[in-house]
């Protein structure tokens, strides 16, 4: 592990879990409750599939690293593989409750799943290009190091977890609220046994590019339809969803719905947590 690499990619990884961390204590400390922080602690403990993942997609993470938190399948894992599925898989999962509780309809949750998608080329495109990881085999879409397959897979996580919280929230009530926690690697698990087999069996037949090419084609219909059953989870019809613009939503997520609007959506949204 590049010396280097790591600690920058640990800083890149751990901004956001430390800001993620701030709110989750200041929720606590205002009286929203405990949900971002049982979402965080779930994205901590779904970091146990990465050995999973990276054994049947194909991707290692090199040895040797300053920071090792834990070793699973014969490999050691640094602390930034912590860091991202704290924030990407435990913090967007809260994010997307946050949008689905505000309302979305069919559009806005594909768009939500594109936003995603960039956010992960966003924080794995470093790790690649430093050399702290790396994609090996008939990887598709490789253009500099980050196969583009798995950036359609992975959000699948977050969102199938938000939907989960916002359909069961409701019978969640005093210490059963620590379920949320189960429920970020559930759909861990949910999410890359739906989409990625295509890929993973590809991959491990050591084929031609031409057939994981094709294989990642497969995958990503899954991906894509993944997100369509969603949409009929937590979509709600046009004519009641106020906020519709990309900015609108996910500011709507993060700072609540205006107090202005509230009147207007109050028939339709659940009490957010």
């Amino acid at each position: 592990m590049p010396e280097s690499a790591e600690t920058i990619f640990t800083i890149f990884l751990g901004l956001p879990v430390a800001i993620g961390l701030f709110f989750a204590i200041r929720h606590l400390l205002t009286g929203r409750g405990p949900l971002l922080l049982m979402c965080l602690l779930g994205g901590a403990l779904a970091c146990q599939f990465e050995p999973i993942v990276d054994t049947l997609g194909l991707c290692y993470i090199r040895e040797g690293a300053m920071m090792t938190t834990f070793s699973s399948f014969g490999r050691d894992f640094p602390l930034f593989i912590n860091f991202v599925y704290i924030w990407y898989v435990g913090g967007l999962a809260y994010l997307a409750y946050r949008i689905f509780s505000n309302g979305v309809t069919v559009k806005g949750i594909f768009q939500l799943y594109v936003m995603d998608v960039f956010i992960n080329i966003f924080l794995e495109s470093p790790g690649v290009l430093m050399g702290a990881y790396e994609y090996y085999g008939p990887q598709p879409l490789n253009f500099w190091g980050l196969p583009l397959w798995w950036v359609c897979v992975n959000p699948i996580m977050p969102m199938t977890a938000g939907a989960l919280i916002y359909r069961l929230l409701p019978h969640l009530q005093g210490r059963k609220i620590a379920l949320v926690i189960a429920f970020i690697p559930m759909a861990d698990g949910i999410a890359n046994g739906a989409t990625a087999w295509p890929m993973w069996t590809a991959l491990n037949l050591n084929t031609s590019l031409v057939v994981s090419h094709l294989a990642w084609l497969v995958t990503l219909g899954l991906a894509i339809t993944a997100v369509w059953i969603l949409s009929f989870v937590v979509c709600r019809p046009d004519d009641e969803v106020l906020i519709t613009s990309k900015l609108g939503i996910v500011k709507a997520a993060i700072f609540g719905i205006p107090v202005d609007s509230e009147p207007l959506l109050q028939k339709d949204i659940q009490p957010q947590t």
